[in-house]
């Protein structure tokens, strides 16, 4: 079946966590693009589970938020992180489109891109550090969804936005047959949306539902307006646009809740 073919694509190509079940199938890519959003859920769920093993066995904050910080980046092998610091070269050198492209393909490391991945971590760590120092449970519930709500819009879009012609996925563009994957991760991301509304149902603590709305916004303005940015300075979508994204959809995630949770 290749929807769990996809998966399991998805989980050995944009997870560092060991693959159960290793599999491949060439025909299965679109599958995989459209189960990023669920490889998510399963890097969720461990962000949700170190939060709370950081709150019982009462590590210290500058640990917790180190570890914290570390764990979605490490979770994820840094191929998000990497598309982060290629995009953040390319468009930071305000060189001709062409250049641009070239700068993004480039595999030697840019001071811009050390620059904003440095100001990337700095924000990160506070945020942690305050979302620690917080403990609200309902924080948990929210980096749970975090991870599936960065990756639905850049998954849709490398789906059914034009490839750059140095992508990997030119070769099998085709926004038509990709248009039922489109609407499968729109649904990803209502799936998200309710398990935010189910913990909010369950914990019943004060401000979890306007926290979880306004992280959700957050993330869904974040992903997009990165994504749009970074196709229109590189002219197209690629897998580096996707990771650049995904990364800016988790830092409005961290950001948003922490500072969200000094005002309820």
């Amino acid at each position: 079946m290749k929807t769990v073919t996809g998966f399991f694509m998805a989980w050995g190509n944009f997870c560092a966590i060991p693959c159960p079940c290793k599999r491949w199938d060439e025909n299965a890519r679109q599958h995989m693009l459209a189960a990023i959003p669920a490889v998510g859920l399963v890097i969720g769920v461990l962000w949700w589970g170190l939060f709370w093993a950081i709150r019982l066995l009462e590590i210290p904050l500058a640990v917790g938020a180190g570890l914290m910080t570390a764990y979605p980046f490490l979770v994820s092998g840094f191929i998000h992180l990497d598309g982060f610091m290629d995009c953040n070269d390319a468009i930071l050198s305000r060189r001709p489109l062409k250049e641009r492209q070239r700068i993004l393909k480039d595999s030697h490391v840019g001071a811009f891109a050390v620059i904003t991945t440095i100001l990337l971590f700095m924000v990160f760590f506070a945020s942690m550090w305050s979302l620690l120092e917080a403990g609200e449970s309902w924080i948990g519930w929210c980096l749970m969804a975090a991870p599936v709500l960065a990756r639905c819009v850049p998954s849709r879009d490398v789906l059914t936005k034009k490839p750059l012609s140095t992508s990997q996925y030119d070769k099998t563009f085709d926004p038509g047959a990709n248009r039922r994957f489109k609407r499968l991760l729109e649904l990803a991301w209502v799936f998200a949306a309710l398990l935010l509304a189910a913990g909010a149902a369950w914990v019943r603590e004060n401000g979890f539902f306007k926290a979880a709305l306004i992280m959700a916004a957050a993330q869904l303005v974040a992903s997009a307006l990165s994504g749009s940015y970074g196709r229109k300075q590189l002219g197209g979508m690629s897998g580096d646009i996707a990771g650049f994204a995904i990364v800016w959809g988790e830092l409005a995630a961290v950001l948003s809740l922490a500072v969200i949770q000094g005002w309820i």
